[in-house]
């Protein structure tokens, strides 16, 4: 549930199904390729893939790619809409449906393959910088009232 990383690390969020956004993020701050810096950073995305914009299905996919391409530089933590139940009515469901002409309740759907995947993600990382002992705590959008230590995390 906690992903513990070690910097030089970028860190991207909210990328709510807009693949341009995306794009643009990477073309300003370095795509992940051998001939960019790759072997220099590593990718940490915060979640909130899906959902808002409408090509959810392009962000996940270009994701996935990558994370498959680049298995120890490439991280992605589950975010608030990265759940069946939020992002079946908030884009990506409806998305599935119209582009896919899928039945999103069908438990063979992408829609319900990719939220199996969702939720094998971690909801945390911690980047620790062993040479200064700094330690960065990154979460979707907090942890919420109810855990009291970063080790709570680990029981969900």
């Amino acid at each position: 549930m906690i992903k513990s990383l070690k910097p030089p690390i970028k860190v991207f969020g909210n990328i709510h199904g807009d693949y341009i956004d995306l794009m643009r993020f990477l073309d300003i701050w370095g795509c992940p390729s051998e001939s960019g810096d790759i072997s220099g950073y590593d990718y940490l995305f915060l979640g909130n893939y899906v959902d808002k914009g409408c090509q959810s299905l392009e962000v996940i996919c270009l994701l996935m790619a990558l994370k498959l391409k680049y298995p120890k530089q490439i991280f992605m933590l589950r975010g608030n809409h990265e759940d069946r139940n939020v992002n079946k009515y908030l884009g990506l469901g409806q998305e599935c449906t119209r582009r896919l002409g899928e039945d999103i309740n069908d438990p063979n759907s992408i829609f319900q393959k990719l939220n199996d995947m969702f939720e094998y993600m971690p909801l945390a990382a911690i980047i620790n910088d062993k040479g200064t002992n700094n330690k960065v705590f990154c979460v979707h959008a907090g942890i919420g009232s109810t855990l009291q230590k970063v080790e709570d995390i680990d029981k969900i």
